[in-house]
């Protein structure tokens, strides 16, 4: 159980991370990468079939305050994931099957980074959710996969709660 110190300690240096990302200060963010920029994916395109791997770089965050523990992610991890998403669409058509995976033994992501958030300005929470991967990922590429292969039942056991 924390000790009353330690929450103090916690919300004192929340405060000072809210205040560091609030301040005036801008910080220029910059949506240009490519793959041998990546930090925190790996793709590989074998044919028809393509492979990103999320390895998060803990230390690789886009701003100050936080690290990226058990591969969750912010700004920075989901531009590289655009980005990638939009080359395989358009410098690989040919592509028709993306396999995500996680680099991380046991876990794929925690999930949009707590710390960043909890010091975030609104107007950057807004601007996080509304970033293109937010839902849009799941309708891209599926838009690319021909509706023959989409309706084609699969032959693996689903989960007792997806049975009709």
């Amino acid at each position: 159980m924390m000790a009353q110190a330690d929450y103090a300690k916690a919300d004192r240096a929340a405060r000072e991370q809210s205040d560091m990302m609030q301040s005036d200060k801008r910080v220029r963010i910059d949506f240009q990468t490519e793959p041998s920029r990546y930090r925190h994916w790996r793709l590989k395109v074998d044919g028809e079939i393509a492979t990103l791997v999320m390895d998060v770089d803990e230390k690789s965050a886009l701003f100050e305050g936080y690290d990226l523990k058990l591969n969750s992610y912010d700004l920075g991890v989901d531009i590289e994931l655009a980005d990638a998403i939009e080359r395989l669409r358009f410098e690989h058509p040919g592509v028709r099957v993306l396999l995500l995976r996680s680099a991380k033994p046991r876990v794929f992501s925690a999930g949009a980074n707590i710390r960043m958030l909890a010091g975030a300005s609104h107007a950057h929470k807004v601007n996080f959710c509304k970033f293109p991967m937010r839902p849009a990922t799941a309708s891209r590429i599926s838009a690319r996969i021909p509706a023959s292969n989409r309706s084609a039942r699969s032959t693996a056991p689903r989960p007792a709660a997806a049975m009709s």
